[in-house]
């Protein structure tokens, strides 16, 4: 029980003759469907962030990604904004890192919620922050070409 968040790739694979894409075979015969099986198309969803009561991160995405509702809903996030969003935990280390948690607090600001865990900034904060920064440039490396969304648990 608690804030459970998660980012997801998710990416389209075309079985359509016109467009298919030379995985699509392949990702049936791991299921052990047929293309006869199957609708011509597959989206491929896997989840590439996780982050458990990392209450700052979720609200930043309800804010800036939710336009301020935060109802467990499944929303799509462009690379400008994981770019934004990493810029912004960046400054908010650095910051941190100098003694300044006012700043930090003010970029990144922790909230409230039905098991959302501490609002402190503190190292678990800092966590957070330097995991979120992992998780968007692991996303930016592997994961051209895919959509990206965030869906929070709680």
């Amino acid at each position: 029980m608690g804030l459970d968040m998660y980012l997801s790739a998710e990416k389209f694979v075309s079985g359509y003759n016109h467009d298919k894409d030379e995985n699509f075979e392949k990702i049936l015969g791991l299921f052990n469907v047929t293309e006869n099986d199957a609708h011509k198309s597959i989206t491929v969803k896997i989840t590439v962030g996780y982050w458990r009561k990392a209450n700052a991160i979720h609200n930043w995405f309800v804010q800036n990604v939710q336009d301020g509702r935060d109802e467990c809903q499944h929303s799509y996030v462009t690379v400008e904004k994981l770019l934004e969003l990493k810029s912004d935990c960046e400054d908010a280390i650095a910051a941190y890192n100098s003694g300044d948690k006012e700043t930090a607090e003010n970029l990144i600001p922790p909230t409230n919620g039905f098991f959302f865990g501490s609002t402190e900034v503190d190292d678990y904060y800092m966590d957070d922050l330097v995991e979120t920064v992992k998780i968007i440039n692991t996303c930016l490396e592997k994961f051209k070409g895919f959509g990206f969304y965030y869906q929070s648990s709680w």
